[in-house]
């Protein structure tokens, strides 16, 4: 172009300068191409950062938390277990009592039998941790699945009936018994 066909550049600008301010102007834009360049790569690198950052204290917290709460469970589990044996040894020795003061026969050979059973039963529960007694019972639900849905459920039943019986104010015998 010459310098009487471009007529823009010579009235926006006073002559002889205008390749300077072209040049000046392509060479800031440069560097700001390049500094702005520099500051997006510095920025995504600090937001990957960041973020790998967050990602390593949420799995940390998460451990955390999944810990606290098997501890809390076993906590709970433990409580349970060991109010189950109470119960277990309260019921044996009542059924005890029972045979002992009852007269002699199959009444009395029950309430024995089942206050021996009872107390073994309390004994196993004090003996055993609450993931050793659940891998018990998934052994024994393995080994005899039709024992063990029926035994889960007549204790279903009996659960049941007691809590519908606590849950009443009854403390004792069925309405159906009376």
């Amino acid at each position: 172009m010459t310098p009487s066909t471009d007529h823009r550049t010579d009235a926006e600008s006073p002559p002889g300068t205008t390749d300077g301010i072209t040049g000046a102007a392509r060479q800031e834009a440069g560097q700001l191409k390049d500094t702005s360049g520099d500051a997006v790569r510095q920025v995504a690198d600090t937001v990957k950062d960041k973020a790998s950052d967050v990602t390593t204290d949420v799995r940390r917290q998460t451990r955390q938390m999944v810990g606290r709460t098997r501890e809390q469970l076993a906590d709970q589990a433990g409580r349970q277990k060991d109010k189950a044996a109470e119960s277990l040894r309260s019921v044996a020795d009542e059924l005890r009592g029972m045979a002992e003061q009852g007269q002699s026969g199959w009444g009395s050979q029950l309430a024995g039998h089942g206050a021996d059973l009872g107390h073994q039963a309390a004994d196993f529960l004090q003996d055993h941790q609450p993931d050793e007694l659940l891998d018990e019972v998934r052994a024994f639900a393995r080994r005899k699945p039709g024992t063990f849905l029926i035994g889960a459920a007549i204790v279903g039943v009996v659960a049941g009936r007691m809590t519908r019986a606590l849950a009443a104010g009854d403390t004792g015998t069925p309405k159906e018994l009376r």
